[in-house]
Parts: structure tokens; sequence; C-alpha cells
């Protein structure tokens, strides 16, 4: 018997854990690491991103593709709300923050379409 949820198989949750390494990484990679505010967030923020594409990959619920909504807009806020200092990092954050919205939103629109149509858009 098939259950109606069924785990995602879509480029867009591997795309998303990506850019949850990339955050992680981006601080040394990019040279904003002395900026400590926007080290952190980028840090932090990757650590949330690939822990909710982790349990995403492992057991499908539509409120992880709404937590990387969430984790995407706290990205484009957050070098105006922690006021970063490294225009790299402001750069990086809201580039991020706007690619993993993207991805979310338009999982979310799959998820919303396919179960309009009957069929199961994560197969």
């Amino acid at each position: 018997m098939a259950s109606s949820i069924q785990l995602p198989k879509h480029w867009e949750d591997w795309a998303s854990w990506l850019l949850g390494f990339w955050l992680l990484l981006s601080p040394w990679t990019l040279n904003y690491s002395d900026d400590a505010i926007a080290m952190r967030t980028a840090v932090l923020t990757g650590f949330a991103l690939i822990f909710v594409e982790v349990v995403t990959l492992s057991v499908f619920r539509p409120w992880e593709e709404w937590a990387d909504v969430l984790i995407g807009a706290w990205l484009i806020a957050a070098p105006f709300v922690m006021n970063f200092v490294s225009p790299v990092g402001t750069a990086n954050a809201i580039i991020v923050g706007a690619l993993v919205m993207a991805l979310a939103l338009y999982e979310l629109w799959q998820l919303n379409a396919g179960s309009r149509s009957g069929s199961s858009p994560k197969t």
C-alpha cells in the first residue's frame, strides 16, 4: 500500500542542502570571516538549513518547505537587522536567501499543483 506522502526526490531539496553547506563555508571562501556577525549568521543559518533539509530528505512534510521559506526570509533580512559590515557577506546572505525561498516556494507550488491534479508531484 502506497503512502500519500512520499520522500522528496526533486533536485530542489538537494540544491537547498548544498546551499546550507555553502553558507557554512562562505565566510572563509568569500573572505568575510572578519565580520563576526555575518560569519556567525552564515554558519548558524547554514546548520539550520542543513538540518531542515536532512529532515526533508528523510521524512518529507510540507511544513519543512515553510521552514525553508522562513530561513530564506531571515537570510534576506539578516544583513539589515544584524548590521553586517561586509558587503560581500550582505550580498551572499541576500542571494542565498532568495534562492532558498525560491526553491521552497517552487516545491510548495508543485505540491499544491499535484494535489489539485490528483497526482503526487514528489515522485
